[in-house]
């Protein structure tokens, strides 16, 4: 415990041997369930195969060729659920750990200083997308179509490129290098970044179509985090996971703290409160949870994380209030049992919600139309505007960010028939 650190990454790396190894256990079964349980298309058997054969470059090339955040999938990737819950149905007794290899080979690519890129994106179709938006779709976007031959602009209105993966994935699933290599491999298609610039409030769309550009992919994502309407949730010292996590991330978890944290959700965004708490130095720190701990959403391994980071998990509770002493500040919180009515006050000067979280301003950046949970309605990706397409977390569906990696490459062929025409 001693030896882990805020910075530290917590998942295993392989070496070239290991991963050598491990791919030379694939079956090569014809069902390959790994491939068809991946949302991005990252085609696991093929690259498992070239690693076997120690084609390492040819492996690495069609990693990138099939998934442009190859590094930042391989270490935030359910992979219980897609590709190793694939290789689960298969005739091993362990299935292969797919994301450990796929982890060596982007970090083989670094420390060979190659970057691999589609020898046929100079020839440019005189296009113009304008991206909204830097997390994981859109960079897959941006990557798709700029391999299409079009010119790429993405618009972030924060200093660093990556959305929830720069300010939300805390830096022992998700180190911020990793994200960084992604980019650069995405800039080499010929993609233009433009940070600092709010659209809606330092330019318009049609600012933007004035300067050329023939079409708009808005995935902003959900940048807002909830809080619970308890009693006491505007006492000082109650915060939303959203704000929590980004704040500790951009400073490398350099933040102030208290001595006690309560947090207050089960699914991974909670487990990564949780963690990054007691990693930046809170003395303290308990998760709560209304429902069994069985039923918990969290991946089996971020629970496992927070455990061994010494956080315990309090189930079968539901809130009631917070408690602040007589400065107006958080000093503990009331919860009921959900099956026999006890009660149960746990000290804290710290209450994080992990209950959920929602698109800010939407509205703002574009008028397209809004279902009743504040979703955008797309058909095929395409809103109500005919030249503006959305996807990510502001469309429905699945939140993980290997599922929005999977849509950005989705939406990137919409907007290429859209083009077309």
């Amino acid at each position: 415990m001693s030896s882990i650190g805020y910075l530290t990454e917590s998942a295993k790396y392989f070496t070239k041997e290991e991963a050598i190894q491990e791919a030379k256990r694939c079956k090569l079964c014809e069902e390959a369930h790994c491939s068809k349980g991946c949302p991005i298309g990252s085609n696991p058997r093929e690259f498992i195969e070239l690693v076997a054969k120690e084609k390492i470059q040819d492996a690495i090339e069609l990693l990138r060729e099939n998934n442009p955040l190859a590094g930042i999938c391989s270490r935030v990737c359910p992979y219980e659920t897609y590709c190793v819950g694939g290789c689960k149905k298969s005739s091993l007794k362990e299935p292969i750990m797919i994301p450990f290899i796929q982890k060596f080979l982007t970090e083989h690519e670094k420390d060979t200083n190659t970057i691999i890129k589609k020898k046929s994106i100079e020839l440019s179709s005189g296009k113009k997308i304008a991206i909204i938006g830097s997390g994981p779709s859109g960079l897959s976007a941006a990557a798709s179509l700029a391999k299409k031959g079009h010119k790429v602009v993405v618009f972030e209105a924060r200093e660093d490129v990556g959305g929830w993966l720069s300010y939300g994935i805390p830096p022992h699933r998700l180190p911020k290098e990793i994200i960084k290599e992604d980019v650069e491999y995405i800039e080499s298609l010929g993609v233009e970044f433009i940070t600092n610039c709010s659209i809606g409030d330092d330019k318009t769309f049609d600012d933007l179509r004035k300067d050329g550009f023939d079409a708009f992919l808005v995935c902003t994502g959900f940048n807002k985090g909830r809080i619970l309407k308890v009693k006491g949730h505007e006492l000082d010292g109650v915060y939303d996971a959203v704000s929590f996590l980004a704040e500790a991330k951009s400073k490398d978890g350099n933040i102030p703290t208290g001595k006690s944290a309560i947090i207050i959700g089960g699914g991974d965004v909670g487990m990564d409160c949780g963690t990054t708490a007691k990693l930046i130095g809170y003395d303290k720190v308990r998760v709560v949870v209304r429902g069994p701990l069985e039923e918990m959403t969290a991946s089996k391994k971020e629970l496992n994380y927070l455990h061994k980071v010494k956080v315990p998990v309090f189930d079968n509770f539901d809130s009631v209030q917070i408690i602040g002493d007589n400065e107006n500040k958080v000093c503990a919180m009331e919860f009921k049992g959900v099956n026999d009515g006890s009660k149960l006050i746990l000290d804290a000067d710290t209450v994080i919600f992990a209950v959920g979280q929602m698109s800010d301003g939407i509205e703002k950046i574009a008028p397209v139309e809004t279902d009743d949970r504040g979703l955008v309605v797309t058909n095929n990706f395409k809103t109500n505007i005919d030249d503006i397409f959305a996807t990510g977390d502001i469309v429905k569906g699945d939140k993980t960010a290997c599922y929005a990696t999977a849509l950005g490459k989705k939406v990137a062929i919409a907007i290429d028939e859209y083009l077309a025409k």
